[in-house]
């Protein structure tokens, strides 16, 4: 990686994804939208293979659903599952006693 103000806006946005402050899909958007416009990136002629390297790291559940991964797999299960009985009174029952 030749440019270093990429090579400086990549550390900066991957701490971002770290701390769930930016999405992984997000970042990579930047890191294009960058090297499109840069004249010492659209230059790198290794940059392609490096660029690829670091969205296999920074998205890799991507990668795994590409490769057979269920889709049921990728959601989280229910919180609150139907096989569980519902005790709490309705709505519009009386209330016994005011707070």
């Amino acid at each position: 990686m030749q440019c270093n103000q990429l090579l400086r806006l990549v550390k900066e946005w991957h701490t971002h994804v770290k701390q769930e402050t930016m999405a992984p899909g997000r970042m990579m958007q930047f890191v294009d939208s960058h090297v499109k416009e840069c004249p010492v990136c659209r230059e790198d002629r290794g940059l392609p293979h490096e660029i690829e390297k670091i969205r296999e790291y920074v998205l890799p559940e991507l990668k795994h659903a590409k490769h057979g991964r269920a889709a049921q797999e990728l959601f989280t299960p229910d919180i609150f599952p139907a096989d569980e009985p519902d005790n709490d009174p309705p709505d519009d029952a009386p209330m016994d006693v005011i707070f």
